[in-house]
């Protein structure tokens, strides 16, 4: 004997369709679920890493104001050095007197003097472009100094002497034994040049004398 169903087709098709229903927000649920969970796992991240990128930031700021005090130091050392250097040139070395007779000792008589100046280190004086290239000055910037001239620090004690010399060979016997004196540390021949005369050449020349400032009198 066959069942009879009496349950209406249509009320079947409305219990199906609930039961997708149910299905369909079971599923967007755990999709939501799952959608806000990565979200919070990426900001989550994105905070840690702004927070890492913060703290890199600041350190990479700070290794810039280390290395512009660095760089500050090591200017400021550099002119400790050249200050020192001044007061060096400063202490002791021979008299004006001894420096005298130490050229007299070697001073022929095919050599004359024309200009002689004597230079104290640590004074400040214009330099011509010549002179600077004797590496016994410390240039003063422009800006830092109200004279239109060129300016610097003497590093070295040390005598200009412009004059003329009978000849070439004669200067540099003259400079050969200046430079052999205790008192004397160098000699740098600034320039030369030949002057004609009616009958007879002589030679020109600008020295920059070095004074040795360890020199000690023995006498003394």
């Amino acid at each position: 004997m066959h069942e009879l169903d009496l349950i209406p087709a249509s009320y079947k098709e409305r219990l199906k369709i609930k039961r997708w229903c149910r299905q369909f927000g079971l599923a967007f649920t755990s999709l939501l679920v799952i959608l806000f969970s990565l979200k919070f796992a990426i900001v989550n991240k994105t905070a840690v890493l702004t927070s890492k990128i913060d703290v890199l930031q600041k350190d990479k700021q700070t290794s810039i104001e280390h290395q512009q005090k660095y760089n500050d130091l090591v200017v400021k050392e550099a002119k400790l050095r050249k200050d020192l250097e001044i007061l060096n040139g400063l202490r002791g070395g021979p008299s004006a007197k001894q420096i005298l007779l130490a050229v007299d000792r070697v001073m022929p008589d095919d050599i004359w003097f024309s200009q002689w100046t004597y230079n104290r280190a640590g004074e400040i004086t214009i330099v011509q472009p010549a002179t600077v290239q004797t590496g016994y000055f410390i240039i003063i910037p422009q800006e830092a100094s109200s004279s239109p001239n060129q300016q610097a620090w003497k590093l070295n004690t040390h005598m200009e002497i412009n004059g003329q010399a009978l000849n070439h060979s004669s200067l540099s016997g003259f400079i050969r034994n200046l430079i052999k004196q205790p008192e004397i540390e160098d000699v740098k021949v600034i320039n030369t040049s030949l002057r004609s005369y009616i009958s007879s050449q002589i030679v020109e020349f600008n020295l920059v004398v070095i004074i040795n400032n360890q020199f000690k009198d023995d006498h003394v």
